[in-house]
């Protein structure tokens, strides 16, 4: 029997993981019928980490055995964009893919169909679910969405089309709780956030160590959601008075690169490396020569992307976390 985890809540919590998952380790991963209602459920508890944990899984080598409920097969199959954590499931190279009966017979699922809707899949300006997502599957030869890249020059887009595509998210707001000024006021900001992290994963996100090709599973991605937020009650507030939800817009990059350290030191991240060591050398990518004793290896690196970030998140009154 496989060591099992089900999603996607054993992925998102921080318990996530607990048992193996070194090349060779055969893994089932069950997607229930009730997926979506367990995702509106996981208040606080990011899907881009749940992403980022099952990449890690698939570059590890795990031997992933997908095991699908029929009513989320279906859903997931036709809809698969608005699904990141599913949507990214299903590229993934290597996995095996069934559909599991209530008597518990099996069937392959077919996923072709899928993958293909993924990468013509555009951002769409009035979005009609909680969330989608944009991929470049690099391993897979599907590198340059549109909506991320010009078509003709295969370059990034600019700045100022990555401001639109946030202007065009937001407006999808309106009918909840955000006004045309507050969208128009934050896009810049959140242009930048969006420009400047993708652009570091077409920088750091696409080579190994050695300078060649990730493969396989070398995917890199924005995923749009609206989510709501449960904060303490307002300042002045008699004592004891009840929290609030507050429905907010998010944004998240993805990719399945070396990471920070390693790009960073040029070195693998091995379990002689401290967390304060780590800690250095992202605070170096944040915030130049924070840690001078840190040399950075890399051959010429951008030194102002990530600091343009911060200002950004401190302009929009918002906050950054570490894991």
């Amino acid at each position: 029997m496989p060591h099992a985890i089900s999603l996607p809540l054993d992925l998102m919590s921080d318990s996530a993981l607990g048992g193996p998952a070194d090349a060779g380790i055969r893994m089932e991963v069950r997607v229930p019928d009730d997926y979506e209602t367990l995702m509106a459920s996981a208040r606080g508890q990011s899907e881009v980490l749940g992403i980022q944990r099952l990449l890690t899984l698939a570059r590890r080598g795990t031997m992933l055995r997908v095991v699908w409920q029929p009513a989320i097969a279906k859903k997931a199959i036709s809809s698969s964009s608005i699904f990141p954590l599913l949507g990214v499931l299903l590229l993934l190279q290597g996995a095996e893919h069934w559909v599991r009966q209530a008597d518990g017979r099996e069937s392959a699922l077919a996923i072709d169909s899928a993958r293909k809707a993924i990468f013509r899949h555009r951002l769409a300006k009035d979005l009609f679910s909680d969330s989608e997502f944009v991929v470049s599957a690099d391993s897979l030869g599907e590198s340059l969405p549109p909506d991320l890249y010009d078509t003709r020059s295969r370059k990034l887009r600019s700045r100022d089309d990555f401001e639109t595509l946030v202007i065009d998210a937001l407006s999808a707001q309106k009918q909840r709780s955000y006004s045309d000024a507050i969208a128009f006021a934050s896009a810049n900001a959140l242009g930048v956030i969006v420009a400047e992290l993708f652009e570091n994963t077409e920088i750091h996100a696409k080579l190994d160590l050695s300078g060649k090709p990730l493969k396989p599973n070398s995917l890199r991605g924005v995923v749009l959601k609206r989510v709501s937020v449960e904060l303490p009650s307002l300042k002045g507030s008699p004592k004891g008075s009840p929290t609030r939800k507050v429905d907010c817009f998010e944004v998240s990059v993805f990719d399945s690169g070396i990471g920070y350290y390693p790009s960073y030191m040029r070195q693998e991240l091995g379990p002689q490396v401290s967390l304060t060591d780590e800690w250095k050398v992202l605070h170096n990518c944040l915030v130049r020569h924070y840690h001078p004793e840190m040399a950075d290896r890399r051959a010429g690196h951008r030194a102002m992307g990530l600091y343009e970030v911060l200002r950004a998140i401190q302009s929009l009154k918002g906050r950054i976390e570490i894991r």
